[in-house]
């Protein structure tokens, strides 16, 4: 039987290659300690937190998800669609506005 065992700094994680983090993730995870326990709840924390961080530095922002005209946009699409020729909007059946008759009450 071969014993191999660790020591992570986890005041460190900063400085190790994205290649020992990735290694230092599959060791925090087999640990072999209980479940719960605390010091390995945090390692694996520490860890996570290493990897997020480096993934957000990394990652290029979203543009365009939002826009100030998206709500304005979606509101038409929700009522109507743009059709026919020279694509005049045309609202969908159901969001017609039907015609108001005024009626009077019936006599029982």
């Amino acid at each position: 039987m071969i014993r191999v065992t660790f020591d992570i700094d986890p005041a460190g994680l900063s400085s190790v290659t994205d290649s020992h983090l990735a290694a230092l993730w599959h060791i925090g995870q087999a640990n072999p300690a209980p479940h719960g326990d605390r010091e390995a709840g945090q390692l694996a924390g520490a860890v996570g937190s290493e990897i997020v961080r480096r993934w957000l530095a990394a990652a290029a922002p979203e543009l365009h998800a939002h826009q100030p005209g998206d709500h304005h946009w979606k509101t038409l699409l929700q009522h109507g669609l743009w059709a026919g020729p020279g694509g005049a909007w045309v609202p969908h059946a159901d969001c017609t506005p039907q015609a108001a008759t005024p009626t009077e009450p019936q006599e029982a």
